[in-house]
């Protein structure tokens, strides 16, 4: 068990540096809950306000962030969200040395609403390819995907593997991008998203739709819903000369 300095600098000071080295290290991976106050408290025989103390000043710092009734845990550092190109996110959470996952909370065919069929180039009624999914850093969740596509120019789609492959990475592999249209707001979470993104009510959100065309032909409409806190927008445009 690790005592601290009762005589060097002030015990809470000695607190956050303890949880800046488990962060920095890697031991506390980012989205992952650290242990409660009580818990580092009786660790290291100090009072639970110390403790309370440290916490409260790295999550106004924005290295942790606490969920009411559920803990405090390791911020992520936001993640580029780029608006004039597309990158599998899978590879984006890889690149920064988390650890990626998944969930498929839905794989269908449905007849879609009236408004997302006009925005997939479907006649009303036509019933499509759609799936929902849930993507995951260090098992916390970081993005909700609901995604329609054509089934006339896409028709293996709705049988692929989306735990071992995102479905950006196959219709990238397999229809190669002649055009993109992508507008984002950004919205409070709405109810049903609030336990699937393990977020509190009227948590802000950022939500993009995104088109896109291979072959000037329209293949998919999706939506993307990302916590705003975890994520930041990006461009870089170079005008021809």
């Amino acid at each position: 068990m690790k005592h601290f300095n009762q005589h060097a600098i002030p015990l809470y000071k000695q607190i956050q540096e303890y949880i800046m080295q488990q962060i920095t290290s890697n031991a506390w991976k980012a989205g992952e809950k650290i242990p409660t106050e009580i818990d580092i408290a009786v660790q290291f025989k100090v009072s639970r306000m110390t403790v309370n103390k440290a916490i409260s000043l790295l999550s106004e710092q924005g290295i942790l962030f606490r969920v009411a009734g559920k803990g405090t845990f390791v911020k992520h550092h936001q993640a580029e969200m780029p608006l004039t190109t597309i990158v599998d996110l899978s590879q984006e959470i890889q690149q920064r040395g988390s650890t990626y996952s998944s969930k498929v909370l839905a794989q269908k065919q449905l007849i879609p609403a009236e408004d997302i069929a006009w925005h997939l180039g479907v006649k009303t009624g036509t019933k499509v390819s759609y799936v929902e999914i849930l993507h995951l850093e260090n098992n916390f969740p970081t993005m909700l995907e609901r995604r329609y596509v054509n089934p006339l120019h896409a028709p293996d789609f709705i049988t692929q593997d989306f735990q071992k492959i995102t479905p950006t990475a196959y219709l990238l592999k397999h229809f190669p991008l002649s055009e993109i249209e992508q507008y984002i707001e950004a919205i409070n979470a709405l109810p049903e998203w609030e336990s699937i993104l393990n977020i509190p009510p009227q948590t802000a959100c950022l939500q993009m739709f995104r088109r896109t065309w291979s072959n000037n032909i329209l293949i998919s409409y999706t939506c993307l819903v990302a916590v705003g806190s975890r994520y930041k927008l990006h461009s870089r445009y170079t005008p021809y000369e």
